[in-house]
């Protein structure tokens, strides 16, 4: 699931009139692939959908234009013997020893839109922020993630495939919006989780701006950022993108995310099953974000 890396954007003016354009003759018109089968997690805790909004701590405030990392999570549970892709799977208690270990180490969870305001001048950041992104759209990342975010008072952000809404394994629309009563950023990761860099005009315009008209319109949010499916994208899928009135998208590039970079191609940090809340820590420290106390 390695990135596609992206060139530089000169021809971006004619790209974006092309797709504005297909947008507007194709309307959801598109081609679609299939995927791997979202796993199930029937063996979690029913969520409670109608918990009240969580009450954050007040959290000192920081630099608005810092580095920001971004982790990038799938499944929390453990992975089944012969699982499919097992590399996208983090058990619940390696996942909570993990944000304990952000936690003490002094960061504290942000979403894509604080830190874009932040970036922009029109808000403020944590003075040590951290990005908490999964995606897809896996029911344990509300049974599971939810339940481990909420007892920091921590925002996550979903990075949410139409597909997966309201299948088995997958996120129901009460979930969402349990997720949301948190303070969860919901965020567009396509509407059948297609390598875009495959796609026609039309195909993108249905998949990019396609999925956040459907967010938009099921749960009432803005849907301003996006996220590529497996990483893939190049300079087409990017200025579609920027053409479906997104203002940033993240990638699997590996890197920490900053405002002098390329908005629609924020790198994150995959945390992979076998890291421990140490290794997640030194990972951090060797791309050069910062925490108020040494690990």
């Amino acid at each position: 699931m390695g990135a596609v890396r992206c060139g530089h954007l000169g021809a971006r003016r004619v790209i974006v009139a092309v797709v504005v354009a297909a947008a507007v003759l194709a309307g959801c018109g598109g081609s679609s692939a299939p995927r791997q089968a979202t796993p199930s997690s029937s063996a979690t805790p029913p969520v409670d959908a109608g918990s009240a909004p969580v009450q954050r701590p007040r959290v000192p405030t920081g630099p608005h234009d810092a580095p920001v990392p971004i982790l990038m999570y799938h499944v929390i549970a453990a992975a089944p013997r012969g699982a499919s892709y097992a590399d996208l799977w983090v058990s619940p208690v390696t996942f909570a020893r993990e944000m304990a270990a952000l936690a003490h180490a002094g960061y504290h969870a942000t979403t894509l839109d604080g830190v874009w305001r932040a970036w922009h001048g029109r808000g403020t950041m944590p003075r040590h922020p951290i990005v908490v992104s999964f995606d897809d759209g896996y029911q344990s990342q509300s049974t599971r993630a939810r339940r481990t975010l909420h007892r920091l008072g921590w925002p996550g952000v979903l990075n949410l495939a139409v597909k997966d809404v309201g299948i088995a394994g997958g996120l129901t629309r009460n979930e969402v919006r349990a997720m949301m009563r948190d303070g969860w950023e919901i965020d567009a990761h396509t509407i059948s989780h297609v390598d875009l860099t495959t796609l026609d005009v039309a195909g993108l315009a249905h998949e990019i701006a396609g999925s956040r008209a459907w967010l938009h319109r099921a749960f009432g949010v803005p849907v301003d950022f996006f996220c590529y499916p497996a990483g893939r994208y190049n300079p087409g899928v990017e200025a579609a993108v920027h053409a479906a009135g997104y203002l940033g998208a993240t990638t699997t590039n590996l890197g920490i995310a900053s405002h002098e970079h390329d908005p629609f191609a924020m790198p994150r940090v995959r945390v992979s099953p076998e890291m421990t809340a140490a290794d997640l820590l030194a990972v951090l420290r060797r791309l050069g974000a910062t925490s108020a106390r040494p690990s």
